[in-house]
């Protein structure tokens, strides 16, 4: 076997290799695809963050959303999972607007005071709140007493069409999670990450959604609202 053909064996062994490897850490680690928005619509001037104060002690996260604030966010749900993190068990009073034709929030439903674990709190629209209709925009805001003034968090949403989606049938949570992402559909990823995790959780899958959805703001928000984003960064997974 001359030079050529031996260095020829040597790197097909090694290409053969590399190929064996990368098979099986994507068999091993299903591929998980990243919350990267092409469209991220600025939030209107209601929804975007101020200062606050107070509430936060030891670096504790006083209360954030877990959901886009910078820009608005889609679903194709008429009944979506809104999600927040507080430090704190505590009520928490919610209310949720309809924009309309001039882009002014309207109050929909009922205001609700809502008791929440400290951790990761998860409410699902009931039947007290009318079913929201595709096409149009919403604002949901939760808010909490502090020693200064109140903590107050706003986000906003459309609602999508669903047969803009093709029909799919999952296997498993990171396949539906991935799609999702894929798809820029933030509440149903984020409903189906927290399906992995127990009750006040946010889970690995959780945080890095999380993790993706402030990196997808940080930059284009003002100095408030940066700050917020960056304390989203610093839930834990496990332990909130």
């Amino acid at each position: 076997m001359n030079h050529q053909q031996i260095r020829f064996w040597r790197n097909n062994r090694r290409l053969t290799s590399l190929v064996v490897g990368v098979t099986f850490i994507m068999t091993a680690f299903p591929a998980f695809a990243e919350f990267k928005p092409r469209d991220r619509k600025p939030a209107s001037g209601h929804s975007r963050a101020g200062g606050s104060r107070g509430c936060a002690s030891n670096g504790d996260i006083p209360l954030t959303q877990l959901a886009p604030q910078t820009y608005i966010g889609k679903t194709t749900s008429t009944r979506p999972m809104l999600a927040w993190y507080i430090s704190t068990s505590q009520n928490v009073r919610f209310r949720l607007a309809e924009f309309d034709s001039d882009n002014n929030p309207k109050q929909i439903g009922k205001f609700k005071e809502i008791p929440s674990i400290a951790g990761i709190n998860k409410l699902e629209l009931t039947r007290d709140y009318p079913e929201l209709t595709v096409g149009k925009t919403y604002s949901w805001q939760i808010s909490i007493d502090c020693e200064n003034s109140p903590i107050v968090r706003r986000a906003e949403f459309t609602v999508i069409n669903p047969q803009s989606l093709a029909n799919k049938e999952f296997t498993s949570i990171p396949e539906s999670v991935s799609y999702y992402a894929e798809n820029d559909l933030w509440y149903e990823a984020f409903k189906e990450a927290l399906k992995a995790t127990d009750n006040g959780k946010l889970g690995q899958t959780g945080a890095t959604l999380v993790k993706e959805l402030a990196e997808s703001e940080i930059l284009i928000g003002n100095d408030a609202e940066q700050k917020n984003t960056q304390q989203r960064i610093e839930i834990p997974p496990e332990d909130c």
